[in-house]
């Protein structure tokens, strides 16, 4: 009788190491690092010579966010007990939105992404994020919004300035005031805007799921590229 339950435990080991093994291995390993401008071209169309537009001369206007764009989730698994942490990734190209600028004023910037179709490098792991995390059938979209913006200056073509701002995040339908240091970047064909946002799960009533031998954890980051081009 004891041998037997000794062979049933070891069964029920093995089988629940398998289990873990296997949800590891579907779960994905660690993703891209953090976006920075340099990511913009890696998504943008490159432009034929009868296609290329002219230089933009003026910031002024109202701007749209388009090809080049990309937002995501960046968030700590910890496996088998803290033995392994992977840090997972999931983005999307599917971003869009506008903001207008006077001077150096920014005003009514918003930046909407489709959280349907953002992915990670685990379908696992994409499956669980669209349907029972972020209910993204209920809740098709995610948002960052800020009412006005002042930068200390207009910069130069090719440089970069940093400006500290305050918005909304709105994710599964909740919206939270957030602030963070946004980066603004001028190019010859318009602007691009790169951020980042810590995000406590809990506080947006997002629950991280808790697969066997893995543990999501409940804070993560938000993160965007933003590539505008002016409103024809």
């Amino acid at each position: 009788m004891k041998r037997t339950k000794i062979l049933v435990a070891l069964g029920v080991a093995v089988i629940f190491g398998v289990g873990a093994f296997a949800a590891l291995q579907i779960a994905g390993g660690n993703g891209p690092e953090q976006l920075t401008f340099a990511d913009a071209s890696s998504t943008t169309a490159p432009k034929t010579d009868s296609s290329a537009s002219a230089p933009v001369t003026t910031t002024d206007g109202k701007w749209i966010v388009g090809s080049g764009s990309q937002a995501g989730y960046r968030v700590l698994e910890d496996r088998l007990g803290g033995v392994q942490n992977i840090e997972a990734v999931g983005r999307t190209t599917q971003v869009t939105g506008g903001f207008e600028v006077s001077g150096n004023k920014v005003s009514d910037a918003k930046f909407v992404v489709d959280v349907a179709s953002i992915t990670s490098d685990s379908g696992f792991r994409d499956n669980r994020f669209r349907d029972s995390i972020m209910e993204a059938s209920k809740f098709p979209t995610a948002t960052f919004a800020a009412p006005e913006i002042t930068l200390e200056s207009v910069p130069a073509v090719g440089a970069t300035v940093k400006v500290p701002t305050t918005g909304s995040l709105t994710l599964k339908g909740v919206t939270k005031e957030v602030s963070t240091t946004l980066e603004v970047k001028r190019t010859a064909e318009g602007i691009q805007v790169l951020g980042s946002l810590p995000v406590v799960f809990a506080d947006f009533g997002i629950e991280t799921p808790q697969p066997p031998g893995l543990k999501v954890r409940d804070e993560g980051t938000v993160e965007f590229l933003i590539v505008a081009s002016p409103e024809s």
